[in-house]
């Protein structure tokens, strides 16, 4: 039978993975939030960096006999010219701009007809001074210094920012161009580039506002770009963007407001940097370096030794990954995985911590991608590479014995280099009464058949209400992290069946729902948190109550209870928990017709009309 179950599996999976059904890369929606424009230049900074060596003003003047360049001591009031991107019209664009404020480190300049207070100015200079440079350097390293014009300090340019923000969807909120350390006229004239020829970041005012106190994340973020590009120029843009990610929190500003974007978008590949998922990207390797962080890195010394290692390493992508995380024994396949299931487990009791993160993103799991509520019970989706999916399985009537099965695509890459899954399932208790349990499937190829197979069977007790089933797609080591960028998502299918002692019945903790509804509350007052990343947690946290809620009702219909839903009608009544609790109101109303549907149950029609009228 074993056999035959997973014959059938691998055939269902060949027709799933016919070329009519492969999944491209789609649009994604994101709400409003700041995004990065400095990948936009990178194939223009590559072929710089390819063609053009880098040198500065008076290295070139001795080398062409030429004069020696005078550095100009600039003081406030002082206009400048500075070449801008125009990135809706993807042109160069020349602008006027006032010297504002002259720091230790930072010259600020601000667009001329451009409203920005002095406070504000006063702000981006003390903040870029006094925290900024010292803990980007510390931590990442320096940049380029004196660098290609002579000055040390820093240029800031203020102004508004021309991409095509309309208000709606992201917005550009700065940029580093690397093309301003080479020298104008080394440029050929087949890169159309402008160089400002001096170290400079670019801050946008429109609709970015320098009075808001996250708006300096982004010049934390700038600056360890300018800061990679000294020492590894030829850095993947995932891992140079991981870097600026986590370089705010680094500084203080708190956690990247792009976790939203992932949560809304959780199958997002973390090493390919693709245009259609931009938003997600940034809230995926932010979440990536903080795992590392929460994990390994736990001293400013350690953090410190790490990401130096990883800037200055001429090794690119995930290779410099793995060099860095030599010290703690530990690869990248392996730290994926264990950061695939931390962010839809992130339970503290699993394996004393090693999946979890700290408290400030206690409440955070990503969303599964299907929920199988009955047994036996089949998925199938797809996963990009370096992504992960989540299965969540409910375990309240199902048998002792779980079995699942697992077919997934087997591509190959180069010669004798095909991509694997990793398939973990963790058995739990939606109260967080006990333990977790943890275990892998292992998986064997089937090449002529271009799929991976395996089967794994766990014996879950009483105590245990809920399955999740991760399953995370990897490249083969040794392939550029480049060639995958455009990969579509690799088919898998998953099947869960049950056998042996029916559980149903069984206590698997207290009966009340009012822990999950008052937790439901808290949730739905965080929605209209101006802070967008509780938001965001709340939205994912609603979602995981009202299934414990709507879960914890059918068990004790079946068995004949109404105590659930009478003490949430009793919460309903209450006026200041009404509005809150009408949605989820709504979803339990349905679930009694649904019973109701069944036979005649006056008993049930009551309680319907309750939880419909408020």
């Amino acid at each position: 039978m074993k056999k035959l179950s997973l014959g059938l599996l691998i055939a269902a999976l060949v027709l799933a993975m016919m070329p009519s059904q492969v999944l491209a890369r789609g649009t994604r929606t994101a709400s409003l939030q700041w995004k990065d424009a400095t990948h936009l230049f990178d194939p223009h900074v590559r072929s710089l960096v390819k063609k053009v060596k880098l040198e500065t003003k008076a290295a070139y003047a001795k080398r062409t006999k030429a004069p020696l360049p005078q550095r100009k001591e600039y003081a406030v009031g002082d206009v400048e010219k500075f070449w801008t991107k125009n990135i809706k019209e993807d042109k160069f664009e020349e602008i006027s701009a006032t010297l504002r404020a002259i720091g230790k480190h930072c010259y600020v300049f601000v667009e001329n007809g451009q409203n920005v207070s002095d406070k504000a100015v006063a702000n981006v200079q003390k903040s870029f001074d006094d925290t900024i440079y010292p803990t980007n350097t510390s931590t990442f390293g320096s940049e380029w210094k004196p660098g290609i014009d002579g000055d040390e300090r820093i240029f800031l340019l203020m102004f508004d920012i021309k991409d095509g923000y309309d208000g709606s969807g992201g917005f550009v909120g700065g940029y580093f161009f690397a093309g301003d350390e080479f020298l104008q006229s080394q440029i050929p004239e087949d890169i159309p580039v402008k160089s400002n020829e001096r170290e400079m970041f670019y801050l946008d005012i429109n609709p970015g506002d320098p009075e808001d106190d996250h708006y300096m994340a982004v010049v934390a973020h700038e600056f360890q770009h300018m800061i990679h590009f000294a020492n590894d120029p030829r850095e993947a843009t995932w891992v140079n963007e991981a870097c600026s990610q986590i370089a705010p929190y680094l500084c203080g500003f708190g956690h990247a407001n792009q976790i939203l974007a992932l949560l809304r978008d959780p199958d997002n590949s973390l090493t390919a940097w693709a245009e259609d998922q931009m938003l997600a990207n940034y809230g995926h390797v932010y979440l990536w370096n903080y795992y590392l962080m929460n994990r390994f890195l736990k001293t400013e010394a350690s953090r410190a030794a790490f990401f130096k290692k990883l800037v200055a390493d001429q090794a690119n992508g995930i290779d410099g990954y793995n060099n860095a995380l030599q010290p703690f024994k530990i690869d990248f396949a392996r730290a994926y995985s264990d950061f695939a299931v931390t962010n839809y487990l992130n339970d503290p009791k699993l394996e004393k911590g090693k999946f979890a993160y700290d408290d400030s993103l206690g409440r955070l799991r990503l969303p599964a991608c299907q929920t199988l509520k009955t047994l036996p019970g089949e998925v199938k989706e797809k996963v990009f590479l370096w992504s992960a999916d989540a299965i969540k399985v409910d375990l309240s009537t199902a048998r002792t014995k779980i079995k699942i099965e697992f077919a997934g695509a087997y591509a190959k890459f180069t010669d004798k280099k095909y991509n694997s899954f990793m398939v973990a399932a963790v058995l739990s208790n939606s109260r967080g009464m006990y333990e977790p349990t943890l275990q892998y499937m292992q998986l064997q190829p089937v090449p002529d058949k271009n799929v991976q197979v395996g089967t794994l069977e766990c014996f879950t007790s009483a105590k245990y209400d809920s399955l999740t089933i991760i399953v995370s797609a990897q490249a083969p080591g040794g392939i550029p992290d480049q060639a995958y960028t455009q990969a579509p998502g690799l088919p898998y299918i998953v099947r869960v069946s049950d056998s042996g002692i029916i559980l149903a019945g069984a206590p698997v903790g207290p009966s009340s729902i009012r822990p999950f509804a008052e937790e439901y509350l808290r949730s739905a007052g965080d929605l209209g948190d101006a802070d967008e990343k509780v938001a965001a947690l709340a939205f994912t946290n609603l979602e995981n109550m009202s299934f414990e809620i709507t879960k914890t009702v059918r068990q004790q219909l079946e068995e004949g209870s109404f105590e659930a839903v009478d003490e949430l009608i009793s919460m309903v009544s209450q006026e200041a928990n009404r509005e809150a609790l009408r949605p989820l109101a709504r979803r339990v109303a349905d679930q009694l017709k649904f019973s109701a549907g069944e036979g005649d149950r006056p008993e049930l029609a009551e309680r319907i009309k309750a939880l419909t009228s408020f």
